[in-house]
């Protein structure tokens, strides 16, 4: 039951009975385990202490000894003391290894004193090296007296500073056992009180309960009430298919409902306590950099007023973003403004329909702009030169004469019409391609002858180089007569009078292809403008001349079936270069 919900006094009441009862708890528990893990390892270092105490009397005993046999031996010569002083070096060696096994869980200062010690008596013990040994550094008994007085010294430093170390221990010892006898007393005056403790504690409960009994299931009902309220908001928010996103004064998300977090990629635990702006709404569409103070969250924060922003962008958990329309309500408490409520609507289904409405008016408007210029010239013509047959007497000759005109502009119309017939196989990717084996010099040879009277037309020199024959490629021969056409007429269109269009046929290092290269000495192409080369409808700055754009487009996308594709080189004032590769037959 949360406290926050009970009366003052009933609360401080049920709020003090809960501290002594708890506090009584932790005494009863915790202290009593303190004080019995503090005595047990007080009474260990008493036990540590009594065996220390037993070692130091023995230890000293065999270093006299040892003393002594040096002493017997250097007077009388004697190799046997020398065993017996041996022995008791060894003696001694087990000793303090026991020692230092009693005080291995002591602190560390015993360790300190021991290595002094044992240093002490290696020291000692060094000088007697030559006595007990062989080879060149053996000292006779007679040769050792002279070291005896640093000997004895040697060995009463030993002696001090093993009586010293005792001394410690013995001090130790004390302040343990007294140790021990003050926390025996404080384990019973503290068990004492935290018993005392635990019976007010419990009174006070008691005393509480019964109240707590009738605030219990009026608290139970309003929690029903709540639980209910909520489940009734939650189907509304999940229902929606808008997202919706609590914000708080700080700009940190608060609430994140089902649809916002499918749109978003987050879940409401992730986004939650996150802020708003930094997380989906820091970057325009065009990946600027979206200022905090610009947010329209911030926006609505500031002013309470409601903020719709019809065309802005939301990011995704992925890095990805989506157009979306945003509605930004203050959440008031009266007057004062507690936070925000961000409504957005995702509108990538919208926009896409709006950008394809935009292409499809493009496209007609295109075809519409096709339609109106290049065919009304050739239209214009066969009527122009059906009336004069009609109205004018002529001989067979003039006759003759505006037939042809009306044949080749008849001829313009079916190649426009098949131009967009190309163009839309090609964008519905359905143009299809009948590969054979063809002879790329012969095929040329015949397209450059086709166009020898456009050469002489527009006064351009045409020449075509290849060598006297080449292995055969698989293509579809009219498709490719229809690109080299489209790119040998461009060249000579483009070309000024007096220029030069050379048409190249080689192999390819290795005999995998044969290349075609369409070069001209025109005007070149700005480089702004080399990338809109395939587009259809594009003309560039030739946009008054003849055509409807479309030759490259379909080129393009002729080699694009045939698995290559157009390489263009050009230099503004010297002219442009066209070329191709295809492979060769197996």
């Amino acid at each position: 039951m949360d406290s926050s919900r009970l009366p003052r006094d009933d609360r401080s009441h049920w709020i003090a009975a809960l501290v002594v009862s708890f506090l009584a708890l932790l005494a009863l528990v915790l202290v009593p385990a303190f004080l019995a893990r503090r005595q047990a390892a007080l009474e260990r270092e008493l036990a540590v202490f009594s065996q220390a105490r037993l070692l130091f009397p023995e230890i000293q005993l065999v270093q006299s000894q040892e003393m002594m046999r040096i002493e017997q031996y250097v007077n009388s010569g004697d190799s046997s003391f020398l065993t017996l002083y041996q022995n008791e070096v060894s003696r001694e060696s087990e000793l303090l290894a026991d020692f230092g096994r009693v005080i291995s869980g002591m602190p560390p200062t015993y360790r300190v004193e021991l290595s002094q010690v044992e240093s002490l008596t290696n020291d000692w013990r060094l000088l007697h090296s030559g006595l007990v040994g062989e080879g060149p550094l053996a000292t006779d008994p007679v040769s050792f007296r002279e070291s005896m007085d640093d000997d004895r010294a040697r060995f009463e430093s030993v002696q001090t500073a093993l009586r010293a170390f005792e001394s410690q221990v013995i001090f130790d010892e004390i302040s343990a056992s007294s140790g021990l006898g003050r926390l025996r007393t404080w384990q019973f005056w503290v068990t004492l009180g935290a018993i005392g403790l635990a019976v007010l504690g419990a009174c006070s409960m008691a005393f509480v309960g019964l109240r707590l009994q009738d605030l219990a299931r009026d608290e139970t009902q309003r929690r029903l009430e709540t639980v209910e309220a909520r489940r009734d908001i939650r189907s509304i928010l999940g229902g929606t298919a808008d997202g919706l996103i609590g914000v708080d004064l700080e700009g940190k998300c608060t609430f994140l409902n089902q649809a916002g977090s499918r749109l978003l990629g987050y879940s409401q635990s992730e986004l939650y306590g996150e802020p708003v702006h930094r997380r989906i709404h820091h970057t325009k569409a065009d990946g600027g950099e979206h200022s905090e103070q610009d947010c329209p969250v911030h926006v609505a924060l500031d002013s309470g007023e409601t903020v719709r922003v019809p065309d802005d962008v939301l990011w995704r958990k992925d890095g990805t973003s989506f157009p979306v329309q945003l509605i930004v309500s203050p959440m008031k408490d009266v007057r004062d403004v507690r936070g925000v409520v961000l409504t957005f609507t995702d509108m990538t289904d919208i926009r896409e329909a709006e950008a394809a409405l935009r292409d499809a008016v493009r496209a007609r408007d295109e075809v519409l702009a096709v339609v109106s210029h290049d065919l009304r010239n050739p239209v214009g013509t066969i009527a122009a030169a059906a009336e004069l047959l009609i109205d004018v007497p002529m001989p067979p000759a003039r006759q003759g004469e505006h037939l042809e005109i009306i044949g080749r502009a008849a001829e313009r119309i079916n190649r426009l019409i098949q131009d967009l017939l190309d163009v839309a196989q090609i964008e519905a990717g359905r143009l299809s391609v009948r590969a054979k084996p063809v002879d790329m010099v012969e095929l040329v040879d015949e397209v450059v002858s086709q166009m020898r009277w456009k050469s002489k037309e527009e006064r351009v020199h045409l020449t075509l180089r290849a060598p006297p024959s080449l292995t055969a490629v698989k293509a579809d021969r009219d498709r490719i007569m229809q690109v080299m056409s489209n790119l040998i007429g461009n060249a000579l269109k483009f070309t000024p009078a007096g220029g030069q269009v050379t048409v190249f046929v080689s192999p390819v290092a290795g005999g995998v292809g044969v290349r075609v290269r369409v070069s001209d000495t025109g005007p070149g192409i700005e480089p702004e403008l080399e990338r809109h080369l395939f587009d259809r409808f594009w003309k560039g700055h030739a946009a008054g001349t003849r055509g409807a754009g479309l030759g490259l487009a379909i080129v393009a996308g002729i080699l694009q079936a045939h698995g290559t594709e157009m390489e263009v080189e050009t230099e503004v004032g010297r002219g442009s270069s066209f070329s191709f590769t295809l492979a060769t037959e197996g």
